[in-house]
């Protein structure tokens, strides 16, 4: 559905251009070459400058979101520790953080979403049999994005030697509820195709939701350990913005979410995860939300929700997260 609708924007960014080269070639009288360069850097600028726009006005409200009474007063266990950890960005802090949430959305939704191929299937980083290496990793991606999030991480996990699986959720607005299945079934082909033991996982904003859902119904036996990348584990302020049953279920204190904490498992599974949390999330609202109350936590300050996936720190975190202990594993079945 995602790929479908992303595609759709292309073609109407090409009726776009070419009525701008129309214009360009025949009321300007422009030459052939010039009219069609300055129609494409017209529309491709406009985006690009829409992205910002928009990005700068979801850091503003999620700014202004968190100062709601019914926000701020739901005295979170960690809430009060967790804000004063969040560093202020100085204005520079603030146009880094637009620009790289910009460059981020506009490749993710512009290009790899709907022309990224072979986003959803296993990928296997070294063909030559090691009884030791490291774990495979299964990828969840988050709200109405699909596994082409995840394409620069597969590359550079494959240069540590690393197999991973990607998946994409579906329907795109459907129950967090029917994603369980996949994510089971997913783990299950990974540690088939591998030989490996257990996976490791990590998953973005509402797929780290979508995991430890899935874990009160399959367990988590075959899992690991995880890493969650912005993920609203008590939901956020903003999801009134949004559509479809997951988004609601990703309301801020849902009674979804609420349920979900008081499942036994998850609070058995949450020792597995590291929650890695932005403090100026312009998706998670507030960006404690993010944090869990078993598990363990890293803040990151200055980014927004998508470029935090490929913020520095969480890359060097996870290629050391990876390599650290390789574990034995057994042949695969052939086929």
């Amino acid at each position: 559905m995602i790929r479908q609708l992303n595609r759709l924007y292309w073609l109407a960014y090409g009726c776009v251009v070419y009525l701008l080269y129309l214009v360009a070639r025949h009321l300007v009288g422009m030459e052939i070459d010039n009219a069609i360069l300055a129609a494409l850097c017209i529309v491709f600028g406009v985006l690009f400058a829409g992205h910002a726009v928009f990005h700068a006005g979801g850091f503003a409200l999620s700014l202004s979101v968190r100062q709601l009474p019914q926000v701020r007063d739901q005295k979170l266990p960690f809430q009060k520790a967790a804000e004063q950890g969040i560093r202020p960005l100085t204005p520079w802090g603030w146009f880094k953080a637009i620009w790289f949430e910009s460059c981020a959305s506009f490749a993710l939704i512009s290009w790899l979403q709907p022309w990224a191929r072979h986003i959803d299937r296993i990928e296997l980083a070294d063909k030559a049999w090691r009884q030791t290496k490291p774990l495979p990793v299964l990828l969840i991606h988050g709200y109405l994005c699909n596994a082409a999030v995840w394409s620069s991480t597969r590359q550079r996990l494959a240069k540590l030697g690393v197999s991973t699986s990607a998946i994409t959720l579906e329907p795109a607005i459907g129950s967090i509820r029917a994603y369980s299945e996949v994510i089971a079934q997913a783990i299950e082909d990974l540690k088939a195709a591998t030989g490996a033991p257990r996976v490791k996982i990590i998953a973005h904003s509402m797929g780290g939701v979508a995991l430890r859902y899935s874990v009160t119904e399959h367990g988590h036996a075959n899992i690991d350990s995880v890493l969650t990348i912005g993920s609203p584990h008590y939901g956020t302020a903003l999801s009134t913005l949004g559509v479809g049953k997951n988004v609601r279920q990703m309301a801020w204190a849902s009674p979804f979410l609420k349920r979900l904490r008081e499942h036994p498992a998850d609070r058995e599974f949450q020792g597995k995860i590291t929650s890695i949390w932005s403090g100026q999330d312009n998706i998670v609202s507030p960006p404690c939300s993010s944090m869990l109350e078993f598990g363990q936590n890293l803040l990151i300050n200055g980014s927004g929700h998508v470029a935090l996936i490929s913020h520095p720190i969480v890359t060097d975190w996870i290629e050391h997260w990876l390599v650290d202990a390789p574990v034995a594993y057994k042949q695969p079945v052939a086929g």
